[in-house]
């Protein structure tokens, strides 16, 4: 049986059984949200940690017209107490109206808002039906999905932005989509120098100019000082390897009993990883590149909180879609740190060190699929045609 033969035969089995699976962890998902959901607001651990914060700006912003607290403005600081808003202007300006519903239904509300923007998320994604049952099932499983519900954080929204991004890839409304994205992840700016690179303009024009837009309407709100505050609380944050909870490259390695110096290094490591495997994208097709780009965003950011790997949904589903169904347990794989604990507590310091390591391996596995189409830059699409047209040896 030839190779492309045998492909055609594994793709069939996967898509029959794949269905049925869908059906069942989509309905296990549901089930497991409800669950959690009653539990969360029942009083869980870590209930409302990050909503808190964006309710707390909304409320400043109400009260002095600045979201931000002066502390973070005047001087460097190290992210992760609780109630610090980091975030630009807008989340806050779009918290406004939660304000007048107090803190605690505000959150609820949140809540119920997010879990049907990863049913949404899940439903747009570019990808067959069976693969979309599957990931919302999937991604309800997840640890990092399910920390983002309950800390009431914004990675879910970054991810759907992402996925509208990725379904109208290349056309204005991925550049529109995106630049909402930008304004919650800075890192995302990693994407516009991707359009830059690849000569698309539409999109980087349309994420620069939805980018303008919104500055201008939350003027009236914020004031050009807000604006200007947030590029001081971006410039003040300073010592971010090794604050609790952060999982990049560096705080690995001093989770793992490393020292200061391999830190560095390691996270350095990880910024150059990232940035090696954006540049060999370019030689693949533009959806492998795309996927590629958005998880290297996570590499990149020097804050790496375990719910951003919510991000992990996208190359998860690409790779289904491609015919590699072990890429839906990219999200699952962020488990593995709480199961190494119950099997042997002596890990609690250490387990989480494992996290920006699945972030690598969602860098990675999307090298592994085949190309359908050109090379997503233009340079390799022209060294691909001079290849194509050269004259046979004889």
């Amino acid at each position: 049986m030839s190779a492309q033969a045998d492909g055609a035969s594994t793709q069939s089995r996967f898509d029959r059984w794949l269905g049925p699976l869908g059906v069942g962890l989509a309905v296990l998902g549901l089930l497991v949200i409800a669950t959690a959901s009653a539990a969360w607001i029942g009083g869980a651990r870590g209930w409302a940690y990050d909503f808190s914060a964006y309710f707390d700006a909304a409320q400043r912003l109400v009260t002095t017209g600045s979201p931000y607290q002066a502390d973070l403005i005047a001087a460097p600081y190290r992210p992760g107490p609780y109630g610090l808003y980091l975030y630009a202007p807008p989340l806050a300006v779009l918290f406004t109206p939660l304000t007048a519903i107090g803190a605690e239904w505000g959150a609820t509300v949140w809540l119920a808002m997010r879990v049907l923007i990863l049913a949404a998320t899940c439903v747009v994604m570019p990808v067959s039906r069976p693969v979309r049952l599957t990931m919302f099932g999937v991604a309800a499983l997840s640890a990092p999905v399910l920390v983002d519900l309950n800390l009431g954080n914004v990675s879910l929204i970054v991810t759907f932005v992402t996925v509208l991004g990725w379904r109208w890839l290349d056309r204005p409304v991925s550049g529109v989509a995106l630049s909402f994205a930008l304004t919650l992840r800075p890192t995302m700016a990693l994407l516009a120098v991707w359009w830059l690179v690849r000569g698309v303009w539409r999109p980087f024009a349309w994420m620069a100019v939805t980018g303008l837009a919104i500055i201008v309407l939350t003027i009236p709100f914020v004031g050009i000082a807000g604006w200007v505050d947030y590029v001081s609380v971006l410039h003040n944050v300073s010592n971010v390897t090794g604050v609790a909870r952060n999982f990049d490259l560096g705080s690995a390695v001093l989770l793992f009993g490393g020292p200061a110096g391999a830190a560095l290094a390691a996270l350095y490591a990880g910024y150059a990883i990232a940035i090696v495997a954006v540049v060999l994208s370019l030689r693949r097709d533009r959806e492998v590149s795309f996927v590629i780009t958005v998880v290297a965003t996570l590499l990149l950011s020097p804050l790496l909180w375990d719910h951003y790997l919510t991000l992990l949904l996208v190359p998860a589903a690409f790779l289904a879609s491609r015919g590699k169904p072990a890429g839906l347990l990219l999200p699952l794989l962020c488990w593995i740190p709480t199961i190494l604990v119950l099997i042997w507590p002596d890990l609690a310091r250490s387990a989480d060190g494992i996290l920006p390591f699945v972030a690598l391996a969602g860098l990675l596995l999307p090298f592994a699929v085949a190309d359908r189409g050109e090379p997503a830059a233009k340079t390799w699409r022209q060294i691909a045609e001079r290849r194509s047209t050269r004259p046979a040896r004889t």
